[in-house]
């Protein structure tokens, strides 16, 4: 005998995991509760990624919708022609914070460390070498300023989560860290660390209320695969 209830489609939407899963499931989970109220007859589930395995996930079909960054936005885009649906932001301080991403260079207050050509031999850690706001954007305020990073710096990346640049920072483990912009603010606000612990080397004022290195610009992409329908992405984008 057939049953009259219909199996809902379960649609996976990868987001790129910067702090970790954990974190990354408990900040997108509303988003995930939200599609799923709002459009009966539809299973929407977040999986948290690494760059590596958002690459992979997308090459796979193994996910449906991507939130990642505008590098990686570009260089998915490029192979699966995604279908841009929209900027994320949120707010702190009662300004527009995520909607933008930078790159903050910062060191230990008290390490003596000031300006980019001190850096020069010291150990400097940053995410990946595809980060976007985890290395790319300081890496080009760097070289700006004249350093060569890859011969003037010993890099070293450590992945996600991004949290743990700032624990070897705070350790004396290294001696400066690329990491995006907000995220020193954002753990001091959970008492992981102190922000006034450190401070930033080229320092670039902006109009939000996070210490940054470099301009800012549009940050976190909200895109469909192809084979989400156009019918499917404009309800979840209404």
């Amino acid at each position: 005998m057939l049953s009259g209830a219909v199996r809902a489609q379960t649609w996976n939407i990868g987001v790129l995991a910067m702090r970790g899963e954990v974190s990354t499931r408990n900040h997108w989970q509303p988003l995930e509760t939200l599609l799923n109220q709002q459009i009966p007859g539809e299973q929407f589930h977040i999986q948290p990624l690494d760059l590596r395995q958002m690459q992979e996930a997308v090459n796979r079909g193994t996910v449906h919708f991507v939130v990642t960054n505008p590098a990686q936005f570009v260089q998915l885009n490029s192979r699966s022609a995604l279908r841009w649906l929209a900027s994320l932001r949120s707010t702190r301080g009662g300004k527009a914070t995520s909607n933008v991403i930078g790159s903050a260079i910062l060191v230990r207050r008290d390490s003596g460390l000031t300006s980019a050509h001190d850096l020069i031999g010291k150990t400097v850690g940053a995410i990946d070498a595809q980060a976007f706001g985890g290395y790319l954007l300081g890496y080009k305020a760097l070289s700006d300023a004249g350093l060569r990073p890859e011969r003037d710096l010993r890099l070293t990346f450590t992945g996600f989560p991004a949290d743990a640049l700032l624990y070897l920072l705070r350790e004396k483990a290294v001696q400066a860290v690329i990491v995006p912009v907000c995220l020193l603010e954002k753990m001091d606000e959970e008492g992981l660390i102190r922000k006034t612990d450190f401070m930033t080397v080229l320092n670039h004022p902006t109009s939000i209320p996070c210490l940054t290195s470099t301009p800012l610009y549009p940050d976190w992409s909200f895109a469909a695969l192809p084979v989400v329908s156009d019918e499917l992405a404009d309800r979840v984008t209404r």
